[in-house]
C-alpha cells in the first residue's frame, strides 16, 4: 500500500506537534477502521502527537496549551459536504479558528447537494494559509480543486493501513449481507435478500452492546475537556483509549463479515475490510456513488469484488461465486 504512505507522506510533517481531532466515538465500523489506520499513518511518519478529541470534547483552550504550534489533522472518512452537516460544521470551524497551524483533512469523499454550502465551504477553506484536503477518488480530487479551490491530494482510504494486521475467521453461512440502514442506503432491496438453498444472514454493524473501553473513553473525553487535559498522562490516556475503542470495533466488524463465504454490502468499509480480508463480495453503491467512486479509482478490476446495481444482480453474482468456490460454500449453511 505504498500509495497510502506515499500521500501521508506528502501531507504531513514529521516530528512536528499534531492533533488529531473528530475520534469517530459511534458505532459505525468504518470509521474505527478509519481512525486505526490514521494512527498507524501517525506512527509510521513519526508524528508527535499531543491531543486528541472527538466533536463533543473538543477544547480550543486545550489544544493550544498542549500545542503553541504545529499541525492539525482531521479525521477522513465520507462525510465532508453536505451529507452529515454536523462533522462539516465542526470541521469548516476548525480551520476558521487556528490560520496560525497547519490543517490537512484526511483522505476523504466529498458530495455537496447544495450550492449554499458549497459556497460557504469555499470561502472558509481558501481563506487558510496553509489547508490540504486530501481526498479517496478522483471525482473529490476535481470537486475540491475546481470548486473549492483548495489544494488537494488523492489517497485511498485510511483503514487499508490495516491491511496484514486483520485475519479472517471462520464462516457459518453462506452469505452475509451487510446492507446500510442510515440515510446513505439506496434501499434497492437488500434487507429482504434471499437466495434459493443457501444460507443467508442480513445485518448492519451499527448495533453494539455497550463496553468497558465504552465506558473508558467516555471519562476520558470527560477529563480531556476539563483542566486536566492540559496534562500529557491525561491525553495519553485518552489515546490509548481512543485507540483501543477504535480497534474493538473494528474486531467487531472483522468477526461480522468473516461469518460469510460470500458478502454483500452497500458500505464502503465492508467493501474495504473484505478486500484485505480476502473475500469474495458484491457491491452495491450507497445514495450518492460513494463506493464506485472509490473502487474505479483503487480496485477496479480486482476479482475479489464484484460490482452491481440491483439486488437481482447481487444474486446472480453471489450464486456465480458459491459455484466457483466449490461445494464448501453450500456446505457453511449450518
Amino acid at each position: 500500500m505504498a500509495s497510502i504512505r506515499d500521500g501521508y507522506k506528502q501531507a504531513l510533517v514529521p516530528g512536528l506537534p499534531t492533533a488529531l481531532l473528530d475520534f469517530p466515538d459511534h458505532s459505525n465500523v468504518g470509521d474505527s477502521a478509519i481512525w486505526a489506520g490514521e494512527v498507524v499513518a501517525l506512527r509510521e511518519a513519526e508524528c508527535d502527537l499531543r491531543y486528541v478529541c472527538d466533536v463533543d470534547s473538543f477544547s480550543e483552550a486545550v489544544l493550544r496549551r498542549r500545542m503553541s504550534f504545529g499541525q492539525i489533522l482531521l479525521h477522513g472518512g465520507g462525510n465532508f459536504g453536505t451529507v452529515w452537516p454536523r462533522y462539516q460544521a465542526f470541521r469548516e470551524t476548525v480551520v476558521q479558528r487556528f490560520p496560525d497551524f497547519r490543517v490537512v483533512q484526511l483522505p476523504q469523499s466529498l458530495h455537496f447537494n447544495d450550492e449554499a454550502v458549497l459556497s460557504r465551504t469555499r470561502r472558509r477553506l481558501s481563506a487558510h494559509p496553509d489547508f490540504l484536503l486530501m481526498v479517496r477518488d478522483r471525482r473529490s480530487e476535481s470537486l475540491a480543486r475546481e470548486q473549492l479551490n483548495v489544494s488537494a491530494l488523492l489517497c485511498p482510504d485510511s483503514a487499508l493501513l490495516l491491511h496484514g494486521s486483520l485475519h479472517r475467521m471462520p464462516s457459518s453461512v453462506d452469505v452475509l449481507v451487510l446492507a446500510r440502514t442510515d440515510k446513505e442506503a439506496q434501499g434497492r432491496g437488500l434487507h429482504s435478500f434471499s437466495l434459493s438453498g443457501h444460507s443467508v444472514m442480513v445485518v448492519d454493524w451499527l448495533e453494539e452492546d455497550v463496553t468497558s473501553l465504552m465506558r473508558m473513553t467516555s471519562l476520558m473525553k470527560r477529563l480531556g475537556k476539563s483542566w486536566l487535559g492540559n496534562f500529557g498522562r491525561v491525553q495519553q490516556a485518552k489515546r490509548i483509549a481512543f485507540r483501543a475503542l477504535a480497534n474493538e470495533r473494528v474486531s467487531r466488524g472483522v468477526e461480522m463479515l468473516s461469518r460469510g463465504r460470500v458478502v454483500v454490502t452497500d458500505r464502503l468499509h465492508a467493501h474495504i475490510i473484505c478486500m484485505m480480508l480476502g473475500i469474495p463480495h458484491v457491491v452495491l453503491d450507497n445514495n450518492y456513488g460513494k463506493l464506485g467512486e472509490f473502487i474505479d479509482c483503487w480496485h477496479d478490476g480486482d476479482p475479489l469484488v464484484r460490482r452491481v446495481a440491483t439486488a437481482e444482480a447481487a444474486q446472480r453474482e453471489v450464486l456465480a461465486l458459491l459455484n466457483e468456490l466449490g461445494p464448501a460454500a453450500a456446505s457453511a449453511q449450518q
